[in-house]
C-alpha cells in the first residue's frame, strides 16, 4: 500500500471572523504527523471551523496553515493533500461501492484502479459488498465506504467532521475502534472533529479542547482527564466535584486546605490556581469515581491519611456497573459518587448518614477566580 505521510500540520496565529462575531481567535496549534489528533468541544466552539480552514473550505481571516514544510493557506480545497468525511457520508446512492471508491482515482484519469480499490475495501473490511448499492448497506458500513474513498487518493491529512454523529450508540462504539484501526494501520495523520468526550478519548493521541473560539487545554486524553487545568475542561471532560476551598498551609509536597471545618489535602504538584498562600481560595476537584462511600457507622473503618466529607445521600441511581449517589455535604453543595457494585451495602440510599473520602493524590486543585459551573451546559450558539 501507498506511503501515506506527509508531515506535521501546523496553524499559526490563525483566526476566524464574520463581521462582528469571532468564531475562532488567533491559535497556534501543531497536529503531529501520523497522529490521530481531535478538536472536541460543544457546538459553536469552533472546532468545525478551525477544521474547514484546514481543508481550505474557509479562508482564515489571519494567519497561516502549513503542511509538512509548505504553507497551503493560499491553496483551493482541490490542491490540497487532504481529504474530508462529513457525518452525512455523501456516497453516490447510483454506484455501487466499488464505484463509490474508485471515483476520485477515475476523476484524476488513472486508468487501472482494481488493486487500489480492492485494497481500500479490504482495509475497511467490507470486500465482499463492492456489489452493493449504499442504500444496501448498515450506516457504519457507509461511513466505512467514506473512509476508504477518502484514503484511496493518498491524502497526507485525512480530515473527519463528527463522522459517527449519525450513529446510534453501539453503532458508534464499534465505529470508535474500527476508525482507530484503520488510523494505525495506514498511519494517515487524522484531524477528527467531534462534541462527543468518549470519542474523543476512545480514538485521538492528542485532544484539542475547544471553548469559545479557542484551545482551553491540549494534550493525551488520560492526562487531560487527570489533571484539568480549567473548571471547563473538568467539567465538559467527564464529570468533575468542584468544592470551594480555603487553603490554610502546606505540609511538605502538599497544601493543606479547609471546607466547612474539614481538612483536605492537595498534592501541589496538581494546583493550577493562580496563588497558594495561605488563605486564598481554591477549587478542590475529584472526580466521582474516585471517591468512596461509608455508612457513618464504618466511619471508623475508613484508613488514616485520607480526605473526609460527612454527608447524606440525597439520591441514588443504579445503572447496571455502577450506583450513582448524590450526597448533600457541609461543603454548601451536592457530590457525586460512582461506586461499582462490587459488593454493594444496602444500608447505602436515601436519607442515609454516609462519610466520602479518598487518596488526596486524586485531588486536584483550579483557580477559584473561575465559573465553577463553566463547561456543565453545552453552547449552541453556531
Amino acid at each position: 500500500m501507498k506511503d501515506f505521510s506527509g508531515g506535521e500540520v501546523r496553524l499559526s496565529g490563525i483566526s476566524k471572523t464574520y463581521g462582528s462575531f469571532t468564531a475562532v481567535q488567533p491559535l497556534d496549534l501543531t497536529v503531529p504527523e501520523g497522529s490521530f489528533f481531535a478538536l472536541l468541544g460543544a457546538s459553536g466552539c469552533g472546532k468545525t471551523t478551525t477544521l474547514r480552514m484546514i481543508a481550505g473550505l474557509e479562508e482564515p481571516t489571519t494567519g497561516t496553515v502549513v503542511l509538512g514544510d509548505k504553507d497551503i493557506t493560499a491553496l483551493p480545497p482541490y490542491k490540497r493533500p487532504v481529504n474530508t468525511v462529513f457525518q452525512s457520508y455523501a456516497l453516490f446512492p447510483h454506484l455501487d461501492i466499488y464505484e463509490n471508491v474508485a471515483f476520485g482515482l477515475r476523476r484524476r484519469g488513472v486508468k487501472s484502479v482494481k488493486q487500489q480499490v480492492e485494497e481500500m475495501l479490504e482495509l475497511v473490511q467490507l470486500g465482499q459488498y463492492a456489489g452493493h448499492k449504499p442504500s444496501q448497506l448498515s450506516g457504519g458500513q457507509q461511513q466505512r465506504v467514506a473512509v476508504a474513498r477518502a484514503l484511496i487518493n493518498h491524502p497526507q491529512v485525512l480530515l473527519l467532521d463528527e463522522p459517527l454523529g449519525a450513529l446510534d450508540l453501539k453503532l458508534r462504539r464499534q465505529m470508535q475502534l474500527e476508525l482507530k484501526r484503520i488510523q494505525t494501520e495506514v498511519g494517515t495523520t487524522f484531524v477528527h472533529v467531534t462534541h462527543d468526550q468518549e470519542e474523543a478519548m476512545t480514538m485521538a493521541d492528542t485532544v484539542a479542547v475547544m471553548n469559545a473560539g479557542r484551545v482551553e487545554q491540549l494534550g493525551d486524553p488520560a492526562d487531560l482527564y487527570e489533571n484539568p487545568q480549567t473548571t471547563f475542561v473538568a467539567n465538559f471532560l467527564g464529570q468533575s466535584n468542584l468544592i470551594e476551598a480555603e487553603i490554610t498551609g502546606k505540609s511538605g509536597d502538599d497544601l493543606l486546605m479547609k471546607v466547612a471545618g474539614e481538612r483536605l489535602t492537595l498534592p501541589t504538584a496538581r494546583c493550577s490556581a493562580r496563588s497558594t498562600a495561605e488563605g486564598s481560595a481554591v477549587l478542590a476537584g475529584v472526580r466521582p469515581e474516585k471517591i468512596s462511600i461509608s455508612h457513618r457507622d464504618d466511619g471508623d473503618d475508613i484508613p488514616a491519611g485520607r480526605n473526609r466529607i460527612p454527608g447524606t445521600i440525597v439520591d441514588s441511581s443504579f445503572v447496571g456497573v455502577s450506583t450513582q449517589y448524590l450526597v448533600n455535604s457541609p461543603a454548601g453543595q451536592e457530590i457525586a459518587v460512582f461506586e461499582q457494585n462490587v459488593e454493594r451495602d444496602s444500608r447505602l440510599a436515601p436519607g442515609a448518614e454516609v462519610v466520602l473520602h479518598w487518596n488526596p493524590a486524586h485531588t486536584f486543585g483550579l483557580d477559584a477566580a473561575q465559573d465553577i459551573d463553566a463547561g456543565t451546559e453545552e453552547v449552541t450558539d453556531e
